[in-house]
């Protein structure tokens, strides 16, 4: 569970499966279940994929551009720190969910983009995969960061496919209380990175 629980934790709360299944069924508002069910298949599978792809492969990419781990932690800490400025700062917020259903009603394959990037796979969450991977150094601890990623991404399919029920239950006041308390949370984990990277670079 020191594993497994905060990996689980982090990428939710990165993603924001809620947020995601409001510009779902913005984005395919008026779509036949069957299309839209399929999206949400190809959304969560791409970004799984992703995911996992950049945990695995990400501490080699690091490692040949000669980047630490220590660095690379308190990047990922800054970049974790503008998104949950952005959600504590209402950019998550239904109005704005509106604009980005227009600024991508033109895009033919809604699932690559922007449902699974930037939204189920965005920078925030290709850095906190990267990072809860290379915290770890057996195997097993790897498999139990990947049954993480699986499982918010599970989330996020089944937030999708139940997107109307969702948005409906919650309404605009109870998303945006969401994402700003997701947001404290977002904003606090990146602070706790930075620490970590520091800590870790300047050797105390």
């Amino acid at each position: 569970m020191d594993i497994f629980l905060p990996a689980l934790v982090t990428i939710f709360v990165v993603v924001d499966p809620l947020g995601t299944a409001a510009v779902f069924s913005a984005l395919l508002s008026g779509q036949d279940v069957s299309t839209a069910r399929k999206t949400a298949f190809r959304a969560s599978i791409t970004a799984a994929g992703l995911l996992v792809a950049f945990g695995l492969m990400g501490d080699a990419l690091l490692h040949h551009l000669g980047i630490s781990i220590g660095a690379f932690r308190i990047a990922g800490g800054l970049l974790l720190f503008v998104t949950a400025f952005r959600m504590l700062m209402g950019f998550h917020d239904p109005d704005q969910l509106e604009s980005e259903e227009t600024a991508y009603s033109d895009r033919t394959d809604v699932a690559i983009f922007p449902l699974s990037i930037p939204l189920l796979a965005g920078p925030g969450a290709m850095t906190a995969s990267i990072l809860h991977m290379t915290a770890v150094h057996t195997i097993e601890g790897k498999v139990l960061v990947i049954i993480a990623i699986v499982a918010v991404q599970l989330i996020a399919l089944f937030s999708m496919l139940g997107a109307d029920r969702l948005v409906r239950l919650f309404g605009p006041s109870g998303s945006s209380l969401l994402a700003r308390i997701m947001g404290v949370l977002m904003a606090a984990m990146a602070v706790q990175f930075m620490i970590d990277g520091a800590a870790q670079t300047f050797n105390f």
